[in-house]
């Protein structure tokens, strides 16, 4: 379950993250390890919030700035559950808030995160990752694990889907990779091309083999590194 920390004060924060690696410990042997990503400004949470399975946020020292983001994840359409933590400001005063919020109330304490994460493990169950990206200048929705791999194009990208459809974008490969940053499985591999390690059917010397069989020529360089992610990916599966 990935789960992400949005709150600007420094020691709450690192305080948080203490917790929730306790409580992914005692998930250890399951398939519900908890993966914790850290957010102290609004601008680094926006990049890809959509991964997230569950948010614990509280972010108080710039007025307006929950606001913001709440009204952000509504637009990019956002449904999992998003812990609202009152400390100097009480979060329940503010009107017409989204469904998905849930209200706690500072300091964070151990009792009721596994509470809190079994909301997580509901949206997992029932969650398709999506991302975002740019159409004939429109954002537009695209499932995440249909993605098989992405190559350059002269005026953007081309996203090939895992059932061959093709999808022409305007984000360069460049910005494509920033989007997908926050998933392990997607690799730049080659000046002109990404690929989602999930779908690698072989890794070879100087060249990668996806499931459609497309073959992505590769630097003997990374040959290791490539290979190591494949099964790394497998393992992970």
């Amino acid at each position: 379950m990935h789960v992400a920390i949005c709150d600007d004060n420094v020691a709450d924060r690192k305080h948080l993250e203490r917790l929730l690696s306790r409580e992914s410990d005692k998930r250890r042997d399951t398939p519900n390890i908890l993966y914790v990503d850290s957010y102290g400004d609004k601008d680094h949470f926006l990049i890809n919030p959509l991964k997230y399975n569950i948010i614990f946020m509280d972010m108080c020292y710039e007025k307006g700035t929950v606001e913001y983001i709440l009204d952000a994840l509504v637009e990019m359409g956002y449904s999992a559950p998003l812990i609202l933590y009152s400390s100097r400001i009480d979060y329940t005063t503010i009107p017409n808030l989204p469904d998905f919020v849930v209200h706690a109330k500072k300091p964070y304490i151990p009792e009721p995160l596994p509470t809190f994460l079994a909301l997580g493990d509901e949206n997992v169950r029932g969650y398709v990752p999506t991302i975002f990206v740019h159409q004939s200048a429109e954002a537009i929705s695209v499932e995440k694990d249909e993605i098989e791999y992405a190559i350059a194009a002269e005026n953007g990208t081309t996203l090939h889907m895992l059932d061959g459809t093709r999808i022409d974008i305007d984000d360069t490969i460049t910005d494509l990779v920033q989007i997908l940053n926050p998933y392990e499985e997607f690799e730049r591999v080659n000046k002109n091309g990404i690929a989602n390690f999930k779908f690698v059917s072989a890794v070879m010397p100087f060249q990668l083999i996806m499931q459609s069989y497309y073959q992505f020529p590769i630097s003997l360089l990374r040959y290791r590194e490539f290979k190591f992610l494949k099964e790394e990916m497998e393992h992970f599966n």
